[in-house]
């Protein structure tokens, strides 16, 4: 049996807009490849959404550091997390909707290149950078990522 994937460019997609399509179609029981995903963008100024995030990582908890919470620093991971956080949480049906999203930071690796057999690039709507009344002010989740401490050597290797 060949499982058809969706291969969805995540490049110039307003990061909120475009989570909250791929967890629908997720629901609907669609299975999902996210390409490029360090190259979505968030909207507002640069300064703002480093804060907001750079304030996320001070929260731990008092007694024990060690038990999180944790955050996510590479793009792949962050933007299956804002996915994640879209899904209904303690239902069967959003941990099956996660199951069938797949999240790649650039490309498809080689070594995962044979899963994906029938691959159908489609496009979603309403959702691009276009849509921003202004066009300068937003980064990229890779610019975000390097901020809170993403290791870029990793990811290359």
């Amino acid at each position: 049996m060949v499982i058809t994937y969706q291969l969805i460019d995540a490049t110039n997609k307003i990061l909120g807009r475009f989570c909250s399509q791929i967890a629908k179609k997720a629901l609907l029981g669609e299975n999902i490849v996210i390409i490029n995903a360090k190259d979505a963008i968030i909207s507002g100024t640069k300064r703002d959404i480093h804060e907001k995030y750079l304030a996320k990582l001070n929260i731990t908890t008092a007694t024990n550091p060690r038990r999180g919470p944790f955050h996510e620093r590479r793009p792949d991971t962050f933007m299956r997390r804002v996915i994640k956080q879209m899904l209904p949480r303690k239902k069967l049906r959003g941990k099956e909707a996660l199951k069938r999203i797949h999240v790649y930071i650039t490309d498809i690796p080689e070594r995962f290149k044979n899963r994906y057999q029938e691959l159908k690039p489609i496009e979603i709507n309403n959702v691009d950078r276009k849509r921003l009344s202004f066009y300068n002010k937003y980064i990229t989740l890779e610019n975000l990522c390097l901020r809170i401490g993403w290791n870029k050597k990793e990811a290359e290797v």
